[in-house]
Protein backbone atom coordinates (compact mmCIF):
# COMPACT_ATOMS: atom_id res chain seq x y z
CA UNK A 1 0.00 0.00 0.00
CA UNK A 2 1.22 3.58 -1.12
CA UNK A 3 1.05 6.92 1.92
CA UNK A 4 0.89 10.33 0.92
CA UNK A 5 0.25 13.01 3.76
CA UNK A 6 -1.51 15.95 3.80
CA UNK A 7 -0.53 19.14 5.93
CA UNK A 8 -3.77 20.28 7.54
CA UNK A 9 -4.22 24.14 9.21
CA UNK A 10 -4.36 22.37 12.86
CA UNK A 11 -4.82 18.89 14.74
CA UNK A 12 -8.77 19.93 15.09
CA UNK A 13 -8.95 19.93 11.04
CA UNK A 14 -6.93 16.91 10.80
CA UNK A 15 -9.46 15.13 12.56
CA UNK A 16 -12.44 16.24 10.80
CA UNK A 17 -10.11 15.12 7.51
CA UNK A 18 -9.84 11.32 9.20
CA UNK A 19 -13.28 11.17 10.76
CA UNK A 20 -14.45 12.20 7.39
CA UNK A 21 -12.55 10.02 5.53
CA UNK A 22 -12.65 6.63 7.57
CA UNK A 23 -13.97 3.61 5.64
CA UNK A 24 -15.25 1.23 7.81
CA UNK A 25 -13.53 -2.31 6.66
CA UNK A 26 -11.82 -0.70 4.08
CA UNK A 27 -7.69 -1.75 4.79
CA UNK A 28 -6.88 -0.58 1.63
CA UNK A 29 -7.97 3.11 1.69
CA UNK A 30 -7.39 4.16 5.39
CA UNK A 31 -6.55 7.79 6.50
CA UNK A 32 -4.89 8.36 10.03
CA UNK A 33 -4.20 11.43 12.34
CA UNK A 34 -0.43 12.58 12.98
CA UNK A 35 -0.78 15.71 14.76
CA UNK A 36 -1.78 18.32 12.47
CA UNK A 37 -1.18 15.89 8.95
CA UNK A 38 -3.23 12.96 7.53
CA UNK A 39 -1.25 9.89 6.52
CA UNK A 40 -3.10 8.70 3.74
CA UNK A 41 -3.18 5.18 2.82
CA UNK A 42 -4.33 3.85 -0.77
CA UNK A 43 -4.07 1.60 -3.66
CA UNK A 44 -6.39 3.62 -5.88
CA UNK A 45 -4.79 6.89 -6.73
CA UNK A 46 -7.97 8.57 -6.73
CA UNK A 47 -8.73 8.57 -2.91
CA UNK A 48 -5.71 10.88 -1.66
CA UNK A 49 -6.90 13.07 -4.45
CA UNK A 50 -10.53 12.94 -3.33
CA UNK A 51 -9.46 13.48 0.08
CA UNK A 52 -7.08 16.21 -0.57
CA UNK A 53 -9.71 17.92 -2.76
CA UNK A 54 -12.51 17.32 -0.04
CA UNK A 55 -10.07 18.73 2.67
CA UNK A 56 -9.24 21.97 0.97
CA UNK A 57 -13.06 22.44 -0.57
CA UNK A 58 -13.90 22.34 3.73
CA UNK A 59 -11.36 24.50 4.62
CA UNK A 60 -9.32 22.01 6.51
CA UNK A 61 -6.26 21.89 4.47
CA UNK A 62 -4.43 25.07 1.87
CA UNK A 63 -5.21 24.43 -1.33
CA UNK A 64 -1.51 24.76 -1.94
CA UNK A 65 -0.93 21.31 1.01
CA UNK A 66 -3.77 19.50 -1.07
CA UNK A 67 -2.11 20.63 -4.82
CA UNK A 68 1.20 18.88 -3.22
CA UNK A 69 -0.91 15.71 -2.22
CA UNK A 70 -2.21 15.56 -5.71
CA UNK A 71 0.89 16.76 -7.77
CA UNK A 72 2.58 13.52 -6.11
CA UNK A 73 0.39 10.78 -6.76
Amino acid sequence: MHETRLTCLSPKDAAAVVEEGTRPGDTVHTVRQDGATVVIGYFDKRWPLDVADWAAENGHASDSAAARVIAGL
